[in-house]
């Protein structure tokens, strides 16, 4: 090869590298979750169909009729959520008619949460399970399981950008 051609050919441009793809593994982990996703969604969009409430607002009501009288911050306790997103899933059912509030005997800072009628018919056409596909399938999971599942999940949210941490506190049907 001459010179010239050598000089002419190191000044092409190598062509284009073809796009390495996932893994058959990591292919098969995002076809889970495309169906734990859109599994979710479904549920989410039957509840609203058949109860006219949102999954989240569902949840908060089984909460409540499972537990009569309690405190915003056990609600949002059991449910996972900060306790101003479980404030607002309460202003949202008792304008529905769906809760009643009470201040507590003894501290009236304390607010006591209690359904109404309207709340059990909401229940009775409500698809199971009224706290979500997702919370449910979770726990229902072997604890090592869980424990194991939490870690890799660490991991996989550990290795994406944009995340927002303060998501974690969101129930889905609000996502």
């Amino acid at each position: 090869m001459t010179t010239s051609a050598s000089a002419a050919s190191a000044a092409l441009p190598d062509a284009p590298a073809v796009a390495a793809g996932p893994s058959p593994e990591a292919v098969e982990a995002l076809k889970r979750f495309r169906v734990i996703f859109r599994s979710v969604r479904q549920h989410f969009h039957e509840v609203e169909r058949r109860c006219g409430v949102s999954g989240s607002q569902l949840w908060a009501l089984s909460v409540i009729v499972g537990a009569p009288g309690i405190k915003v911050k056990d609600l949002a306790q059991s449910m996972a959520v900060h306790q101003s997103t479980a404030s607002n899933l309460i202003e949202q059912l008792s304008r529905q008619g769906l809760i009643r509030r009470e201040r507590d005997r003894f501290d009236h800072r304390i607010v006591l949460l209690h359904p109404t009628d309207a709340a059990r018919g909401v229940m009775e056409r409500a698809p199971k399970p009224l706290s979500g596909l997702l919370p449910d399938a979770l726990g229902r999971l072997d604890p090592e399981r869980l424990a194991l599942l939490n870690d890799l999940l660490k991991d996989v949210v550990a290795g994406m950008s944009g995340v927002e941490p303060e998501a974690a506190n969101t129930p889905l049907a609000d996502l």
